[in-house]
């Protein structure tokens, strides 16, 4: 299916009065396909999640505020516009050169440089996501994620007059590279992979280090060529691959070709801000966190873990366990985790994977020293991002919400003002050829979502010509009735023929069993293009089982349905009531 920039993507997203735009009311006859709560979905989505949207106040005690509230969010504002004036300029510099880099004119965009303004500013506030540099942009949550905060960023600033900044953190210091190394699209109905080989330290069973450093040659240069091998022929392709290209030039860090992609596919005038925290001015800035968690180590991990408890209290679950140091060190041998060997009155911490130990006075020295050599765990990185910005919203995915319910003790003794967590879009692209087959069994999205065979079943009884349940099942009672009548009069005869009655009886129920088995399989054989076309309907939506925006990347979509201005209309056709599934018709 070919586009133009004038096919705008349909979007079926949920709009409450106060939320809605431009987007019309959602027609009963389309209710299978979109908005859909998430309690329609059977696995996918936790049942924290699902309350968080669906009944806020259930969970209020665990966040710093309803994120739908128009209320709720300008208090949010005010609260957030708190870090000094030194700070600020301090980390507006920092990443007013660290954008300038990944500019491909090494020329900051007006809009930009109005979002480093905003930072600087005393009254500015930040709506901030982040996420792993997955390869080519990673699945199309990365997207929904970025296309939220950006709409996020513009109501806020609609709703309280302040100038408001988009920010995208990359989680570039992650050292789990299987995670970031994979970008997996639709060919032909079915998943292909392409993947960066392990880097050689990985294969002696060595960290990798922040794979937002790597910076890989020849690997880069053999993916690149196997994803333009994947992706099919179309009039986006020349430009897409160009633009992919440019960005992920072999002998680039992971990291930097990431967010130049992004930026290079977004809108024109987004404005979005990257921020990657190895950085030394970052670092020092964000220290006292970093000091806090070395002399009163454990300390984190009881908050984590006393939310924890209280959440599965609610209902809920805990999404991370925290380690006694959310801390890790950057080493030659990669990025290793703190470890404490004692907890006495002297701590002694070890570092991971090595036999060198350190007392807390010997990591206090070399954070004083040496701040970049430091990078914060799970339960640290959101504290750091939000000590160093004025976060007044966090765009977060399903776990990210349910994670940030376990760090308000944590927030609280560091002294650092928690942002709202605003869920991003959940998102179903649905194409045409997908849309027939769901019109055509009166199936929605999730419907896809469970075991495919007892779907396959139920939609084969459902269309049959002869009902073989309800055929059978009048069959039966004539026979047991005739069986009763006569097995007293078998007995008369001779009285140890009723146990053979019995038999008969078991004989012939098994009989028809097998009869009705028999005529459900032709049955099944007669379905076989209905089974063929469930299954590319659910590898579409949900490969390999998961749903599409946790595994297919953007440029799949990109490449069939517009290049880079499909993001621009996928920008004006998503909701930002985000508190049900929205499905776009592309």
């Amino acid at each position: 299916m070919s586009r133009s920039p004038a096919n705008k993507a349909t979007n079926h997203a949920p709009a409450s009065a106060s939320e809605r735009t431009t987007h019309d009311p959602v027609s009963k006859a389309n209710e299978r396909i979109g908005p859909l709560p998430f309690t329609r979905f059977e696995r996918s989505f936790s049942s924290l999640f699902r309350t968080y949207c669906e009944d806020f106040e259930a969970l209020a005690e665990f966040y710093a505020g309803d994120p739908w509230s128009p209320e709720v969010r300008v208090d949010a504002t005010a609260r957030s516009a708190s870090p000094s004036p030194e700070d600020r300029e301090t980390v507006a510099d920092v990443l007013e050169a660290q954008n300038t880099a990944l500019s491909a004119s090494s020329v900051l965009s007006e809009a930009t440089r109005a979002s480093l303004d905003a930072l600087r500013d005393p009254e500015g506030v930040a709506v901030v996501t982040g996420q792993q540099v997955g390869l080519f942009g990673g699945p199309l949550y990365t997207v929904y994620k970025t296309l939220t905060t950006l709409a996020l960023a513009e109501r806020l600033h609609r709703e309280t007059g302040r100038p408001v900044a988009p920010v995208f953190w990359l989680a570039g210091e992650d050292h789990d590279f299987a995670e970031i190394a994979a970008a997996r699209l639709l060919r032909r109905n079915e998943l292909a992979e392409v993947r960066l080989p392990e880097p050689e330290r990985a294969n002696e069973k060595r960290n990798t280090g922040p794979v937002g450093r790597l910076a890989p040659e020849d690997a880069l240069q053999g993916a690149l060529d196997a994803l333009d091998d994947t992706l099919p022929a179309s009039d986006f392709k020349p430009a897409l691959m160009e633009t992919v290209r440019r960005a992920y030039a072999p002998g680039t860090p992971l990291q930097t070709a990431f967010a130049r992609l992004l930026r290079a596919l977004l809108p024109e005038g987004a404005g979005l801000v990257f921020a990657h925290p190895d950085h030394h001015r970052l670092k020092a800035r964000a220290a006292p966190l970093f000091r806090r968690e070395i002399r009163a180590p454990r300390t984190s991990a009881e908050h984590v873990r006393e939310a924890g408890r209280r959440l599965e209290d609610a209902g809920g679950h805990a999404q991370v366990g925290a380690r006694p140091v959310n801390l890790f060190l950057l080493e030659e041998e990669g990025r290793l985790p703190l470890d404490l060997s004692s907890a006495d009155d002297e701590p002694l911490f070890s570092v991971r994977g090595t036999e060198r130990f350190a007392s807390r006075d010997e990591l206090l020295d070399l954070l004083e020293e040496a701040p970049e050599r430091f990078s914060p765990g799970v339960v640290l990185r959101p504290l750091m991002q939000d000590r160093l910005l004025p976060t007044a919203a966090y765009v977060a995915g399903p776990a990210e919400v349910a994670y940030h319910g376990q760090l308000g003790g944590v927030y609280e003794e560091a002294g650092v003002e928690r942002p709202l967590v605003y869920p991003r879009a959940s998102v179903t692209l649905l194409e045409g050829k997908v849309a027939k087959v769901l019109k055509k069994f009166d199936l929605g999205p999730a419907d896809l979502e469970g075991d495919p065979e007892r779907l396959f079943q139920s939609i084969v009884e459902r269309d049959m010509e002869v009902d073989l349940d309800a055929l059978f099942d009048a069959a039966q009672p004539p026979i047991h009735q005739a069986l009763n009548d006569l097995k007293p009069e078998v007995e008369a005869v001779d009285g140890t023929l009723g146990p053979s009655v019995e038999a008969t009886r078991a004989e012939i129920a098994g009989a028809l069993d097998d009869l009705k088995a028999k005529a459900m399989r032709a049955e099944k054989r007669s379905h076989d293009e209905v089974r063929a076309q469930l299954e590319k309907a659910r590898a579409n939506l949900f490969p390999d089982g998961a749903p599409q925006e946790r595994v297919v990347n953007v440029l799949y979509f990109l490449n069939k349905y517009g290049g880079a201005a499909f993001l621009d209309d996928l920008h004006d056709a998503l909701s930002l009531d985000t508190r049900a599934h929205q499905v776009v018709s592309i």
